[in-house]
């Protein structure tokens, strides 16, 4: 586990957050049981500028999922930044298909957000990148598999659209308060 990226009190990017059988073994309980999940479109759950001239994710929220039980817990006591008591958590996968994405927002309904990324290979040119804004520090992080991110509400931050045919951006979207 590597923290590579930070804004102070705002933004963690953290690279092999999980050790590498966990990994495998989230990311293939995911791949193999996408059928079963129930995938349906955020449109017409989420307001409609979070996907305006896009996509919308397919998304399923989902609770008592056993392999999102360890990776909820080592979110919140991560080494490198101790959450504070955490009353509630959300868990949905979401599954970024071709032009979906999400625009510029702030999850200031929620105290933390965290994104732990499935996907084990991701190509530059497939956008699909995480995108943060504030007043000391702008930029963006690519889809890297198995890192996660971590904000602090408030923080500016989009989904670049995904553009393979092919490979859906897929993730775990948790919201702690």
């Amino acid at each position: 586990m590597k923290l590579v990226y930070t804004i102070p009190n705002k933004l963690w990017w953290i690279q092999d957050f999980l050790d590498a059988n966990a990994y495998k073994d989230l990311h293939n309980a995911i791949i193999k049981q996408r059928r079963e999940l129930n995938l349906k479109t955020a449109e017409g759950v989420w307001d409609k500028r979070l996907h305006r001239n896009l996509k919308a994710p397919d998304r399923v929220q989902v609770s008592q999922y056993p392999p999102f039980e360890a990776l909820k817990q080592k979110v919140i006591n991560n080494t490198f930044f101790k959450l504070p008591v955490v009353e509630k958590i959300t868990t949905t996968i979401h599954y970024m298909k071709n032009r979906s994405g999400i625009n510029w927002h702030c999850d200031d309904s929620w105290k933390y957000g965290a994104t732990y990324y499935i996907n084990s290979r991701w190509n530059i040119h497939w956008g699909g990148e995480f995108m943060f804004a504030d007043t000391h520090a702008h930029g963006f992080l690519p889809t890297t598999g198995n890192s996660l991110v971590i904000v602090k509400a408030p923080l500016d931050h989009k989904v670049n659209p995904v553009l393979s045919p092919i490979m859906p951006r897929i993730s775990v979207q948790m919201f702690m308060k």
